[in-house]
C-alpha cells in the first residue's frame, strides 16, 4: 500500500476506491502543489485551478477569509475568496464521496522537534551539507535549470554543490534588479563567476499592467500581484530551461523567530501575539478601515486577524520550543499560502525545483537546536567550510563577506552614513521594491488609475471611490513608503480579481 508521508515532492496524489466510489486526495507536506474543492454551479469539484472554481461557484464572496488577506497579505488557514470554495491543507489526506462531496479530512504528518544534543555543532554542519547537496545535486541532475541567483545567502547556497560535475553544462543563471547598476545584479554575477557559470543580468522594467493576466493567473490572486517579479522574466527563463532552481524558505530554516528577542518564557496567548504581530502588514490599517464590508464591521476585523492567529496555533501540536513553534506555524501558513503561490507564477517560463521544501531536509531541520541556526549562523559556516570562494562575495544585508561582516569597522559605518547624506542631499531614490517600478511614470500611474480610479470598477461597491482618491494622490504626491505601498497593492489585486472573476 501506498505510504504518501514517505513521499518527496511537489505533487497531489488522487485515487478512486472502486467499491464505494469515494475519492481520495492527499497533499504533499508543504502544500506546495494547491488544490481546492468546492462548488461550481452546485456541483461539486475538486481541481487544481481555483479560477475553475471560482469563476462559476455563484456564492458569496468569503470576506472573513478576504480580511485576513488584508491584513497577512495571505489568506488564513483554508480559506479562499468564495465561501464555498476550500484550499486543502498540507500533509492531508481528504475524503470525498462518490459525488465528490467533501466527508472529511486529517494530518496524515504532523510537526514535532527534538532537537539532538549529542550531535555537536560541527557535526550539524556536516549533516546539513551531506543533506542539502544530495537534495540540490539531484535536483540538477535531469533536464535544464535556470538558477537566480540574488545578493543573499540562500542562492548562493544552491550554487555551492556545482564544480566539474556532467550535469553543469546544462545550468544558466541569471539575476534580476530594478536598475541596471543594481547591486543585487552585481553580487550574483560574482557568485556565478565564481564557478564560471554562464549569467545574464535582467533589469525588470514596467510589465504588470501589460501582463496584469498572465500575473493574476500565475498567482490565482492569492498574493499582492506586484510580488512575483519573476513574471517578468518568464521569456527568458523558458528560452533557457526546463526548470527553475527556487531557493524559497531557506531563510526560514535557517534563522530562528526572534521570540527570544522579544519574549523570555511566552505562553500560549503571549507566542500567538508575537506571531500576530511577526504577519500583520504595515499599511493593512487603512484597508482595515476603508475596505466597506458589512457583513464583518470594522470594529471586529482586528479582533478576527488575531483569531484567525489563535485558531492556526491551536492545530499545532505543542511544541515545547518557542522559535520553532512559530516557525510551523509559520511555515503552514504563510509559507503555504503566501510564498508557494509565487511559486507558480514561475510555471509559465519553467517547473520550479525546491531544495528547501525536501522533506529529508526538513526532518534534519525537525532536530537541529535553535541556537545552531539562530542569525544565520549554520549557513554561514557551511558557506565558509564547503564554498569558501562564494563566501568572500559580499553578502548584500551586511555590505561585506561571510568572513568578516561581524568585525567591527567606523571607516565602514563612517561611509555608510555619508553615502545615506549624500543620498538625501540630491534627493537621489534608489529602488527597492517592484511596485516602485510598476506604479511609477506615466504609464504606471495610468494603470494604478484603470484599476482604483475607473468608473464602474467593483471595487468601488466596498472602497469608496473619493477615498481611494484621497490615497492615490497622497501615493502620488510624496516618496511613497512600505505601508501605503502595501495597500496600493492590495487594492490593486483585489479589483484585479473582483473583474476577473468577482
Amino acid at each position: 500500500p501506498l505510504n504518501v508521508a514517505e513521499l518527496n515532492g511537489s505533487f497531489l496524489v488522487l485515487a478512486r476506491q472502486e467499491r464505494s466510489g469515494e475519492w481520495h486526495a492527499w497533499t504533499d507536506r508543504f502544500g506546495t502543489l494547491h488544490a481546492y474543492w468546492g462548488r461550481r454551479a452546485g456541483q461539486p469539484l475538486i481541481g487544481t485551478r481555483f479560477s475553475d472554481l471560482a469563476a462559476g461557484s455563484g456564492s458569496d464572496l468569503d470576506w472573513q477569509g478576504i480580511v485576513g488577506f488584508l491584513g497577512f497579505g495571505f489568506f488564513p488557514g483554508e480559506r479562499t475568496y468564495r465561501e464555498d470554495v476550500r484550499i486543502m491543507r498540507p500533509a492531508s489526506h481528504y475524503v470525498f464521496d462518490a459525488q465528490l462531496c467533501y466527508k472529511s479530512e486529517q494530518r496524515y504528518w504532523n510537526w514535532s522537534y527534538a532537537p539532538d544534543q549529542r550531535r555537536t555543532y560541527a557535526e550539524t554542519v556536516d549533516a546539513f551539507a551531506q543533506c542539502f547537496d544530495q537534495a540540490v545535486e539531484e535536483r540538477y541532475e535531469r533536464g535544464r535549470t535556470a538558477i537566480p541567483i540574488s545578493g543573499g545567502l540562500d542562492s548562493r547556497s544552491t550554487v555551492a554543490l556545482v564544480r566539474d560535475q556532467p550535469w553543469r553544462k546544462n545550468l544558466w543563471c541569471y539575476t534580476y534588479g530594478y536598475s541596471d547598476s543594481s547591486i543585487e545584479s552585481t553580487i550574483g554575477r560574482q557568485v556565478a563567476a565564481c564557478r564560471d557559470l554562464p549569467c545574464d543580468s535582467l533589469t525588470i522594467r514596467p510589465y504588470l499592467f501589460e501582463q496584469w493576466r498572465q500575473v493574476l493567473a500565475g498567482v490565482e490572486g492569492f498574493q499582492d500581484v506586484t510580488q512575483c517579479r519573476q513574471a517578468a522574466v518568464t521569456d527568458a527563463i523558458s528560452a533557457h530551461a526546463e526548470f527553475v532552481m527556487a531557493a524559497h524558505w531557506g531563510d526560514v530554516w535557517l534563522d530562528d523567530m526572534g521570540v527570544a528577542e522579544k519574549l523570555a518564557a511566552p505562553n500560549d496567548d503571549e507566542l500567538a501575539k508575537f506571531a500576530h504581530d511577526k504577519i500583520k502588514k504595515r499599511g493593512s490599517a487603512w484597508l482595515m478601515k476603508h475596505v466597506a464590508i458589512a457583513q464583518v464591521p470594522e470594529s471586529d476585523r482586528s479582533e478576527m486577524l488575531r483569531q484567525f492567529v489563535r485558531d492556526e496555533f491551536c492545530r499545532l501540536p505543542h511544541i515545547e520550543d518557542s522559535e520553532f513553534r512559530v516557525k510551523a506555524f509559520k511555515t503552514d501558513q504563510w509559507s503555504f499560502r503566501w510564498t508557494t503561490a509565487s511559486l507558480r507564477a514561475y510555471h509559465a517560463g519553467a517547473f520550479p525545483r525546491t531544495p528547501f521544501y525536501d522533506t529529508r531536509l526538513a526532518d534534519l531541520f525537525c532536530t537541529v537546536p535553535t541556537q545552531f541556526v539562530a542569525n544565520r549562523r549554520l549557513q554561514v559556516d557551511y558557506l565558509k567550510r564547503c564554498a569558501p570562494d562564494l563566501a568572500g562575495v559580499t553578502w548584500q544585508q551586511h555590505g561585506r563577506n561571510l568572513f568578516d561582516y561581524k568585525r567591527p569597522d567606523a571607516f565602514r559605518l563612517v561611509k555608510r552614513a555619508w553615502n545615506k547624506a549624500a543620498a538625501v542631499a540630491t534627493r537621489k531614490q534608489v529602488t527597492q521594491r517592484n511596485w516602485e517600478v510598476q506604479f511609477s511614470g506615466a504609464a504606471g500611474r495610468a494603470g494604478v488609475a484603470h484599476w482604483l480610479q475607473r468608473r464602474g470598477l467593483r471595487l468601488h461597491e466596498y472602497v469608496a471611490p473619493d477615498h481611494i482618491d484621497a490615497l492615490v494622490s497622497d501615493f502620488n504626491s510624496r516618496r511613497p513608503d512600505g505601508a501605503i505601498g502595501y495597500t496600493m497593492c492590495m487594492l490593486v489585486t483585489l479589483s484585479m480579481w473582483l473583474e476577473s472573476y468577482g
